[in-house]
């Protein structure tokens, strides 16, 4: 290209932060020290100026329009491009990617030849063309003959750039070359000991290809030649990506590399197709009973025309009545047409599916199960446990999965077990914080642009995804609405229902009773019961054929107390304290052992210091006077019930011996003696003796 520039030329050019009149350059130029040469021309001597004295944009812009007037304008050309001797060849039995690629090469060898026509070599031209290619110019003055350039490249290449060498370029003009087309792929010839070979390697252990060799060696019986383990390397590279892991994966894991189809929602409406599934949070809370770790199980309902989380249930453990939880949460935004899930034990379950019984029968949805093992079907809402439930998981303390540092969970495993050994504050979420939590995730997610979603324009002019929340928005003022429940038919719809049979107005279930009169005709035949999964005080009773509400049968409502309230009270209290007393002398006798000392023997037992010599005659004689003056037992104005044990105890005695037992105290009377107070007493008497007793 030219490199030296009169005054008059670069104004011409009209070049950005250049002066665009002769006299403003040579100004320019003298400002700026320009070095420059003379040259005599017609109008005589005038100063020359190098290219690059100019500034970088203003040496880029004059380089494009010199590149621009010697690259041919393909589309403003008259005369047809013809391909080359070369090429004119029987090309019926090439694939159209040879076709392509050779008329690609066909356009740049023309391109380069009319070039060579305006007095540039082709070395020069080359060079030309394939820098203002990789310098980005070539797409902005000539994208048909840049398309071109990149299609002319083969790309078995080894290069990693997007446009061919000018050594190819060269070899294209080459008269021996007989076709511009690359050569096609050829078919890969199978070895003869191929087979033995991926009998040792397809195999589902994945065995490295050294290991599979060295079985391969040790029980080959071919008559050929053993190949070398570079062979064996050079025909798996050959093979296909699929054919090549067959046997080293099973069916499952090979579906994840094999084509599939992707479904289209945009014909969907809200609500026609609900996707349900059950996650174990990656993350441990406090269990709401107890405190103690654990990890909850998170059902979600996603719409699939919008994307939008419509119901959740957060619960122990993944069941029927988890399911049922997020159902109901689902059903009161719009109530689905059909719901697809797994086959997991929460979804196919009597309580959902079955005809009778069933709430899908009476709410009118279908539920829909994908095929085993194919979680892609349900790519949906697999893709929403990573969004919604994964990555907020990380954020937590308490955080479990996969992608946790082994020892940090290991840290975090004892720091939460300590706690609870030594009664410390516990490191981990609430149990309200946590629902808490999952409420702000999903108002999060379903406010937020969906990839999945169509683009729209914002308010501020931005181009973006539209959220769940603005598509659902959006259908509703299309004039969609959605199909709600009222209250009295949410509760016919929601309450579980189960078949149980009637035995004298009683009714068994989940080891309570309930009870009804109404029930009196009902005697020994079957009946439909709902009941309410939050609310165990009552049943509601079905006829099975028409469905007609029998009655409601509450709980325990035909049974009464035992024994008065105050009794069983005061019972209670007695049966504690005595196993509080037990329990005192089993801890002191403990620490006896621990910490006490043996007594010292004495050389005369019957006598103790200070005391002086006792004897049993002594002893017998001190307690008759005791034995023969009890002290007199008189009733009172109090209960039996407010007296303590012995008082009660000497009570009865007095009147077994005669002491007449006033009105108040006969039901008393009768019944204590069957009593564990008195039992417990009694048995207490007996084992000690009537020495000890008398003591």
């Amino acid at each position: 290209m030219k490199q030296w520039f009169t005054a008059k030329e670069i104004a011409e050019h009209k070049l950005p932060g250049i002066p665009e009149t002769k006299s403003g350059v040579i100004r320019f130029a003298k400002s700026k020290n320009w070095e420059s040469q003379t040259s005599i021309g017609i109008g005589g001597e005038s100063n020359e100026y190098h290219i690059s004295n100019l500034p970088t944009e203003a040496r880029n812009a004059l380089e494009a329009q010199q590149i621009q007037g010697m690259l041919p304008r393909l589309h403003e050309s008259t005369a047809a491009i013809v391909k080359p001797a070369s090429t004119l060849q029987a090309d019926t039995d090439l694939t159209h990617r040879q076709r392509s690629t050779a008329d690609a090469r066909g356009t740049v060898i023309n391109a380069v030849s009319a070039m060579c026509e305006n007095g540039v070599t082709k070395e020069a031209a080359i060079t030309t063309l394939l820098t203002q290619a990789r310098t980005g110019q070539l797409e902005i003055l000539n994208p048909v003959l840049d398309a071109a350039l990149r299609l002319a490249k083969d790309p078995r290449g080894r290069s990693s750039e997007a446009y061919p060498s000018a050594r190819s370029i060269k070899r294209w003009f080459a008269k021996d070359v007989k076709a511009l087309a690359p050569k096609s792929k050829q078919e890969l010839k199978i070895p003869t000991w191929a087979n033995a070979f991926l009998l040792c390697w397809q195999r589902p252990e994945k065995p490295s290809v050294e290991h599979a060799y060295r079985q391969f060696v040790s029980q080959y019986e071919g008559q050929d030649q053993l190949p070398s383990i570079h062979a064996v390397r050079r025909f798996i590279k050959k093979m296909g990506s699929v054919s090549r892991q067959k046997g080293r994966m099973g069916a499952r894991e090979l579906k994840n590399i094999l084509p599939f189809v992707r479904r289209d929602f945009s014909q969907l409406l809200p609500a026609d197709i609900y996707s349900a599934d059950g996650h174990t949070h990656d993350g441990e809370v406090q269990h709401p009973l107890h405190g103690r770790p654990f990890r909850p199980e998170i059902t979600t309902f996603i719409d699939i025309a919008t994307r939008r989380v419509v119901g959740v249930s957060v619960d122990l453990a993944e069941s029927s009545i988890a399911v049922l939880d997020a159902l109901i949460s689902s059903c009161t935004q719009a109530v689905p047409a059909l719901i697809y899930v797994d086959n997991g034990g929460g979804y196919a379950n009597a309580m959902l599916k079955d005809t009778a019984t069933g709430v899908l029968a009476r709410l009118g949805s279908t539920m829909t199960h994908s095929l085993p093992y194919s979680s892609q079907a349900r790519g949906v809402i697999e893709r929403v446990h990573q969004t919604l439930w994964v990555d907020a998981a990380k954020s937590m303390i308490g955080f479990v999965g996969k992608d946790m540092d082994p020892e940090a969970r290991h840290d975090q495993f004892k720091l939460s077990r300590a706690a609870i050994k030594q009664d410390g504050a516990m490191p981990l979420m609430g149990w309200e914080s946590f629902m808490a939590f999952v409420n702000e995730r999903i108002n999060w997610y379903n406010a937020r642009p969906h990839s999945s979603l169509p683009k729209i324009t914002d308010t501020s002019g931005k181009r973006r995804h539209i959220t769940p929340d603005e598509l659902w928005q959006q259908h509703q003022a299309n004039g969609w609405s959605p199909m709600l429940l009222s209250s009295d038919e949410a509760a016919q719809v929601f309450r579980p229902r189960t078949s149980r049979t009637v035995n004298r107005g009683e009714i068994k279930f989940m080891n309570n009773i309930y009870f009804s009169h109404d029930l009196t005709e009902w005697h020994r035949e079957q009946v439909h019961i709902a009941y309410d999964i939050n609310d165990p005080d009552a049943i509601w009773v079905y006829e099975p054929e028409t469905g007609t509400l029998i009655c409601k049968a509450e709980w325990n409502a035909n049974k009464v107390d035992y024994m008065p309230k105050s009794v069983m009270d005061n019972a209670r209290e007695q049966r504690a304290m005595g196993r509080k007393r037990r329990l005192e002398v089993k801890l002191n006798e403990v620490e006896a052992e621990l910490r006490g000392r043996p007594a010292l023997e004495q050389e005369d037992p019957t006598y103790i210091p200070g005391i002086g010599a006792i004897t049993p005659d002594l002893l017998s004689n001190r307690m008759k006077p005791i034995a023969e003056e009890p002290e007199p037992i008189t009733t009172s104005d109090r209960s039996p019930a407010e007296m303590t044990t012995q008082e009660r105890i000497a009570l009865y005695q007095a009147y077994q011996q005669g002491l007449p037992v006033p009105e108040a105290h006969q039901f008393w009377f009768k019944k204590y003696s069957s009593s564990k107070e008195f039992t417990a007493w009694a048995r207490r008497e007996e084992e000690m003796g009537p020495e000890a007793r008398t003591l």
